[in-house]
């Protein structure tokens, strides 16, 4: 009986190793086409190229320097002249108003038209 009792010990400690390998190796297999399983974390945000992300459109009325940014021809200076002019004359009617801003003509109104939204 004491011999009985050991070997079912053993053999269920053999169970539960192979039970946890093939739960490991489903988890860290790929799938075709290279997917993993959902149980895979998501890259960081720092790890997503530029062409993943949703730039656009961008809110002049509630962006931020950063996002204000990205836009063509838009540099540091000219996105806090944008936020100052909001938090004085309050949010953009027209999309055509941003060319109040100093700094934003024709050429650079022309580059972001089709890229911004009140």
């Amino acid at each position: 009986m004491r011999g009985e009792t050991k070997q079912i010990k053993i053999l269920a400690a053999i169970g539960l190793a192979l039970i946890a390998a093939v739960f490991i190796a489903f988890a860290v297999m790929p799938l075709r086409g290279g997917q993993r399983f959902a149980t895979q974390a998501r890259p960081a945000v720092e790890d997503v190229s530029e062409q993943e992300v949703k730039l656009y459109p961008v809110n002049i009325n509630t962006a931020t320097a950063a996002e204000l940014q990205t836009l063509p021809g838009i540099g540091e200076k000219t996105a806090q002249k944008i936020i100052a002019y909001r938090k004085i004359h309050g949010t953009f009617k027209t999309k055509k108003a941003i060319m109040q801003i100093d700094g934003i003509g024709e050429k650079t109104y022309a580059q972001i038209k089709d890229l911004i939204c009140l």
